[in-house]
């Protein structure tokens, strides 16, 4: 695998992932990132690129991939608070549908898209990337950045994907990628990240090839992208830094946890994963 997707040019399902959501939204969507709740894209050691500007260039690099232009329509499963949709919305003319399983996530993004003016082209709605309501070979393309680390039963979720879209067309995927198994204190370590962003496993590999296989998906692209990405897990502990909650807080928790993101992300185990697969 090559570790640099600019090289190749070839939704959280849960309801308890949804509850997280809507627990920690605001929160996180105000805490320096401005809305992208996803891991940043450095080219390089030297890249000086703020985290912001990270998260940006890893959508970016999303849609270099996807049939984006006016007229085409595109699907964001786990759309989040709405700012990848609206940023290649607006740099492409597509339309965009987004869905996600938290209520909160849906307000702010369609509030987002309202203050952008964008409303008339990009859409979000509740629903589970297992079940869209969506008519068979509807879109042009669909992207997932962060979703199927979420999802228990991916393969349902990528044959429904698949469904929707039409022959031909694109599915990119981004996400945290267990690289190997994993054993004692580094189980431990993977273990409670999981719980704290409510994933009942972080994708493998072989898993994430023969969940598409089964989807009736082809893999163009897979790619590890682990190192390029690194320095987000540094970087949210800082931005999250401040949030202090107290202790009968329901986000105590969770924002104790992102003190411990630069510990998991200096684990050798952990990749990123950057696939495009392509429906027939």
């Amino acid at each position: 695998m090559t570790d640099d997707p600019s090289v190749h040019h070839t939704v959280p399902s849960s309801p308890d992932a949804g509850g997280l959501h809507d627990k920690h939204t605001e929160t996180v969507d105000g805490a320096a990132v401005d809305g992208n709740i996803h891991v940043g894209y450095w080219d390089s050691a030297a890249d000086d690129r703020s985290l912001n500007q990270a998260t940006d260039r890893l959508t970016d690099l999303v849609a270099e991939r996807l049939p984006a232009a006016p007229g085409r329509r595109l699907l964001d499963v786990g759309c989040g608070t709405g700012r990848p949709a609206l940023r290649i919305a607006r740099a492409t003319g597509a339309r965009v549908s987004g869905i996600s399983v938290s209520n909160e996530d849906i307000d702010l993004a369609r509030t987002r898209a309202d203050a952008t003016a964008l409303a008339d082209r990009v859409d979000f709605q509740y629903a589970d990337a297992r079940a869209l309501p969506f008519e068979a070979a509807s879109f042009d393309g669909a992207w997932a950045i962060e979703s199927m680390m979420h999802i228990r039963d991916r393969t349902t979720a990528l044959t429904e994907i698949a469904r929707t879209l039409r022959p031909g067309s694109p599915l990119v995927i981004t996400d945290v990628l267990l690289r190997s198994p994993v054993t004692g204190d580094t189980a431990e370590i993977v273990r409670q990240t999981c719980r704290a962003f409510q994933s009942p496993s972080l994708p493998e590999p072989a898993e994430l090839r023969t969940a598409l296989d089964h989807a009736g998906l082809e893999v163009v692209e897979f790619n590890d992208i682990g190192e390029h990405v690194r320095r987000t897990y540094q970087a949210f502990a800082d931005a999250f830094g401040d949030v202090a909650p107290s202790a009968d807080d329901p986000h105590h928790e969770f924002f104790n946890f992102t003190r411990s993101l630069p510990r998991f992300g200096a684990l050798p185990q952990i990749g990123y994963v950057f696939l495009v697969a392509r429906r027939p």
